[in-house]
């Protein structure tokens, strides 16, 4: 849609207009007929027209009516002028201030004089072809996009010609008509794989899919390995939810041109939407190959890295990423992350120490409170995080829920209950704070108080699988209430199907229900997952149950060597063994 006039063009086409009524400079006599000069570039062809008061008040008068909203005005007047002057500035005006006001006829008269004086300007030939489509007159609109494409030919750009066909035909809404007329411009040029890729947009653009993807595997056939036009067809694909057809044409299209690099990175991201991380990884370290300083790839390896759990390659590709972009904080943090994972406390803290103040600064903060903790320092932990200042309540929930972790680790659930309680009155109906309260509350056996902070936080998000999972869980574990634990656990598993918590209380549930067999299985799954030493402990409960003795030592063993000091296991051990 084009904005209103501004009050510059009267001036710029004031003097403009006063520059061509002046008489043409005459030719050298004499000697200097025969005497080089400089060659000029080429002017614009105006009208010799005295710049009269009429025509200069007209020119005012719909400059100034535009300026002020009144773009009916603008059309008619500016129109007028421009037919008194036949000046191709004024039509192109006029054009453009009828199509604003969607005064489609006027339009029409004001778009056939800039065409007419200007015959091989493309913006005059699309504005005529636009008006056209508006008043529903097709053909005439078709024989000025064939135009348009023929200007632009010269210039070796037809894919820029025929998706400025495409952006006019969008704007139209008989989606039929506009569709007919793209069809008509691709068989005129059926081998011409621009226009079969316009044809793919226009019909993305108008809903009509089957026939996009017909016109994107043309395109690909008439120009093989066309990235632009691979990437539209993924796309389409995914976004009629079709993941396996995608997944198969991308593989498809890469194993025939291994170093379509552009491809390869979307390629990668889908893998990664699809949460298949090995197989992104593998996708991004062959991108890597062909651009070996890429730091936005190096980093995605080192995330899908430690995502995998692959923390020698994780730390490596991080420490390429800041050699690449020193000031890359993020890649600190997640330093920080894999020294964690390797309970390497010291080296975290290192990690987070060199983050500067940015987006990463406070978190960064919170997790040296919680590496000092691991040290043992509880009394230094709670000192460091109750030194730092929150300025938004997310900060605040983040510190109350650090101080909250600690004490649970340390095993003071009474103080962590208190913390808790403490910040739900700064901040009271947080679903964090309250969620937490629900699993220190389980831990203290306030029942009453995990069902009613479960079910508060529920009320405010009903799609909370981790809410779900929890009271789910709980009425399995301390109450006879299965049946309402299954309806809550199969909603929760329904919205998560491969979480890894959600198949542990399945699991348990099942096996509180004396299906042990299907309890089995749902833990199995869920130790596939995580490798996790409370999935662990209830794993081996219900093994050792059955009878299968040797198994369950085997599976607690396990996690032991991963976990040696987990309560959950050692119960478990200590329940069944003497």
């Amino acid at each position: 849609m084009h904005q209103p006039m501004n009050r510059s063009l009267l001036v710029l086409m004031a003097s403009a207009m006063l520059a061509s009524c002046a008489s043409s400079p005459k030719a050298p006599s004499g000697s200097q007929a025969s005497a080089p000069i400089a060659a000029e570039p080429a002017v614009e062809a105006l009208p010799n027209v005295p710049l009269d008061a009429a025509t200069l008040y007209n020119i005012l008068l719909g400059e100034i009516a535009g300026q002020r909203g009144q773009v009916g005005v603008a059309a008619q007047t500016l129109g007028k002028v421009a037919q008194q002057t036949r000046d191709p500035r004024l039509a192109e005006r006029a054009t453009l201030a009828a199509t604003y006001a969607r005064r489609f006829e006027e339009a029409l008269v004001s778009a056939k004089l800039w065409v007419e004086l200007q015959p091989d300007d493309p913006d005059a030939r699309e504005s005529l072809a636009g008006i056209l489509m508006e008043l529903d007159r097709p053909d005439e609109a078709l024989v000025q996009f064939e135009r348009l494409i023929v200007l632009e030919t010269p210039r070796s750009n037809p894919e820029q010609a025929y998706m400025r066909v495409v952006s006019v035909l969008s704007r139209h809404t008989q989606r039929a008509s506009a569709l007919t007329v793209m069809q008509q411009l691709v068989d005129q040029n059926p081998k011409v794989p621009a226009a079969q890729f316009a044809l793919t947009h226009l019909s993305v653009r108008m809903g009509d899919f089957p026939r996009a993807l017909q016109a994107a595997d043309t395109a690909l056939v008439l120009r093989p390995g066309w990235e632009e036009a691979a990437l539209f067809k993924a796309r389409i694909l995914v976004s009629l939810k079709e993941m396996g057809k995608a997944q198969q044409f991308y593989e498809e299209f890469l194993a025939q041109y291994p170093h379509a690099t552009t491809v390869r990175l979307n390629y990668a991201r889908h893998l990664i939407d699809q949460r298949q991380w090995s197989k992104a990884r593998s996708e991004f370290t062959r991108v890597l190959s062909d651009m070996p300083n890429d730091a936005d790839t190096i980093y995605a390896i080192a995330l899908l890295s430690l995502q995998t759990q692959e923390l020698d390659d994780a730390e490596k590709y991080l420490k390429r990423t800041l050699a690449l972009r020193p000031q890359h904080d993020q890649a600190r943090y997640y330093l920080g992350q894999v020294a964690e994972q390797r309970k390497d406390y010291a080296e975290a803290i290192r990690w987070y120490s060199e983050i500067g103040p940015g987006e990463n600064y406070f978190e960064a903060q919170t997790r040296i409170g919680m590496m000092k903790a691991r040290q043992g320092d509880i009394p230094g932990a709670l000192a460091h995080l109750r030194s730092l200042s929150p300025t938004t309540d997310q900060q605040r929930v983040q510190l109350i829920l650090s101080e909250e972790q600690i004490l649970r680790e340390a095993r003071k659930y009474e103080e962590a209950l208190a913390v808790l309680n403490q910040g739900l009155k700064q901040l009271p109906g947080d679903k964090d704070l309250l969620y937490a309260r629900a699993l220190i509350a389980e831990k203290l056996n306030l029942i009453q108080v995990v069902e009613s902070d479960l079910r508060s936080v529920l009320k405010k998000d009903p799609k909370n699988a981790h809410a779900l999972n929890a009271l789910g869980y709980t009425l399995a574990d301390r109450t006879n209430r299965l049946q309402e634990a299954n309806a809550l656990l199969s909603e929760a598993l329904a919205l998560r199907p491969d979480d890894a918590f959600i198949l542990d209380s399945m699991g348990w549930l099942q096996y509180r229900m004396g299906n042990n067999a299907e309890a089995v299985r749902y833990l199995k799954r869920a130790l596939e997952v995580r490798n996790d030493a409370e999935i662990a402990a209830h794993l081996g409960e219900v093994l050792w149950v059955m009878g299968n003795r040797r198994e369950a030592e085997s599976v607690w063993s396990r996690a032991l060597r991963e976990a040696p000091d987990n309560e959950a296991v050692l119960d478990a051990i200590k329940k069944f063994k003497q």
